[in-house]
């Protein structure tokens, strides 16, 4: 049994969780997202891309005949023990499309959204379809990027680029941990700021020398945790808009650096984005990392120098040439 997605499953319908445990064993470790939707076949995603789940537990691409239906009876059941019985209390993050469990595993919540006279959302009602992403702690697995930081040097400003199911957050974590850690040769003072409480969740064990703001917003974290806690390096996932930015160039102005993630599919898309550009040249992260795919996880696909980078966004052709593959600069 694959200990990650067990815990993932743990909380969905009996019915349901019984036949997803009956999977081989590498197929749970293959599988990152399990889509539960109302009247609908079980579907999974993984490695191989999506798949059916069979009534037998096994999988297939095209036999929707003898796949497993979520009634719309089971996606309510499950909705509520994701919640705990106690859906009030997750409104705020349903407000922003997910639910984190316990264990850190993030689950994605569609429905209708209920809003106020201003447009904002207040809360999510006749909830229709939930994504339960397998979140996997792969110690070791960001040992390539140490080689980016020095012990007897000040961090670095690094962000990770990928897009979904790429392996951004498993990375943030190991090395969020591995530099924190005194064992390891750094022992930066580190926060990790964590507003989907997914990446050091409840009960896990972060680096000895770090500190952790759970489920507060990234724009209001950052000036919080630079005040109070003096970090070396703050750590955040998946900065998604301006106002994260600025408030990460407002930390970087006072001397802290960065470990990020941001979504880009590709280079290309990386560079058409404003807020790269704006964290490229405001927030001076001095190395992008980019990933290469959801269907092989943490794998990196580039190294780049933001001395490259800028001149690639101001047309020219030169610049540091990296290393592809998983290499570094």
């Amino acid at each position: 049994m694959d200990a990650c997605f067990e815990k993932a499953v743990s909380f969905l319908s009996p019915g349901i969780r019984s036949v997803l445990l009956q999977l081989d064993e590498p197929v749970q470790g293959e599988t990152y997202e399990i889509r539960l939707r109302a009247e609908q076949p079980v579907v999974l995603f993984g490695k191989a891309g999506s798949a059916l789940l069979q009534c037998d537990g096994t999988l297939s691409k095209d036999r929707i005949d003898t796949a497993l239906y979520c009634s719309a009876e089971q996606l309510s059941d499950t909705f509520h023990r994701l919640c705990n019985y106690s859906v009030h209390t997750h409104i705020r993050a349903m407000t922003q499309g997910f639910v984190s469990t316990a264990g850190g595993d993030r689950v994605g919540v569609a429905g209708t959204a209920v809003c106020d006279e201003t447009g904002n959302i207040v809360s999510v009602r006749d909830i229709t379809s939930l994504n339960v992403r397998v979140a996997r702690d792969i110690k070791g697995c960001a040992d390539g990027l140490r080689k980016l930081f020095r012990p007897d040097q000040p961090p670095q400003s690094v962000l990770i680029a990928g897009a979904p199911s790429s392996g951004k957050t498993t990375l943030l974590r190991d090395l969020a941990r591995s530099l924190s850690s005194f064992g390891s040769g750094c022992s930066y003072k580190t926060v990790v700021l964590d507003p989907r409480c997914e990446l050091f969740p409840k009960n896990s064990r972060p680096g000895v020398n770090c500190d952790v703001f759970s489920a507060y917003p990234n724009r209001l974290a950052v000036p919080m945790a630079v005040r109070t806690f003096s970090p070396q390096l703050v750590v955040c996932d998946e900065v998604a808009t301006k106002e994260e930015a600025a408030a990460i160039e407002t930390g970087v102005n006072t001397g802290v650096r960065f470990l990020a993630s941001i979504h880009a599919g590709s280079k290309k898309e990386l560079l058409d984005r404003p807020l790269f550009r704006f964290l490229l040249e405001q927030c001076g992260f001095e190395t992008v990392v980019l990933l290469r795919g959801a269907e092989v996880p943490g794998e990196i696909a580039g190294v780049f120098s933001r001395k490259e980078l800028l001149c690639e966004l101001d047309g020219g052709n030169g610049g540091v040439c990296s290393q592809r593959g998983g290499g570094l600069l």
